[in-house]
């Protein structure tokens, strides 16, 4: 059987970081989100329509072009309007401009070993429902941090459920030792339902996807009940220790 964790809305976590526990839905009509139009030449695929962000409800949606980046983000200086933020991120362009409730943002980039082309992503965040759920958010991040030492930050927390999978990745740091922290995470996530399967040690082979910066870091592979985990305990970048961890749990779609 395909593992859970390696699938489109778990990669989509990991593009979504690179940009900054989905909430039940309340039984208010729900919001009408605002539709980003592309360029003609575009052809559009989906990312994630229910996703949140460090809390905050997202969708995304990822594109390509034949134009050039530079006519590509012209095009979107017009289709957005104005006011518009534009931001240079490690050799992309960010456009951005808040409408209503809504922070509308396209990310664009040169396509890799092409010429002229544009590769794109559409991020829309619901900031509103973002501070109307603030204290869940607030509940929801300890949860997640009891799962490791005392003295832990969360850096980045995503979330996305497609498909009949609830995904969830949080980046936290701490100054405790990796052997604290593998310890203290397989006995919560014992206490959780889920069973450790294997590690992988520095230079050990591993499962294709995880990114480069996590090689000299330690990875957890748990098993339960419909559900899976993964969690990288690598060095910080100055002392202590970086941990990710990525739950997949399989959930009952509303029909």
């Amino acid at each position: 059987m395909r593992s859970l964790l390696h699938t489109r809305p778990a990669r989509a976590l990991v593009l979504a970081s690179a940009l900054g526990l989905l909430l039940p839905a309340a039984a208010a009509p729900a919001p009408v989100w605002p539709r980003v139009a592309l360029p003609a030449s575009a052809t559009a695929y989906p990312i994630g329509e229910q996703m949140s962000v460090n809390g905050t409800p997202t969708r995304m949606q990822g594109f390509v072009t034949r134009t050039a980046p530079l006519d590509t983000a012209a095009w979107f200086r017009t289709s957005l309007g104005q006011p518009l933020v534009e931001t240079p991120l490690l050799g992309k362009m960010v456009l951005g401009r808040a409408q209503g409730d809504y922070y509308v943002s396209v990310m664009l980039e040169a396509l890799p070993g092409q010429r002229g082309g544009t590769r794109g992503t559409v991020t829309v965040a619901n900031l509103k429902a973002a501070y109307e759920k603030r204290d869940a958010n607030r509940a929801i991040n300890e949860r997640m941090l009891a799962r490791l030492p005392n003295g832990s930050r969360l850096m980045n927390q995503l979330s996305s459920t497609e498909r009949g999978r609830a995904t969830a990745y949080i980046l936290a740091t701490n100054g405790h030792s990796q052997q604290a922290n593998r310890d203290h995470l397989v006995k919560r996530l014992e206490a959780e339902g889920y069973v450790l399967e294997r590690e992988a040690g520095p230079g050990q082979k591993r499962t294709p996807g995880v990114p480069a910066e996590v090689a000299a870091g330690r990875t957890l592979f748990f098993k339960g009940r419909d559900k899976e985990a993964m969690a990288v305990i690598r060095p910080a970048e100055q002392s202590g220790s970086a941990i990710v961890i990525q739950t997949v749990n399989l959930v009952e779609e509303l029909k």
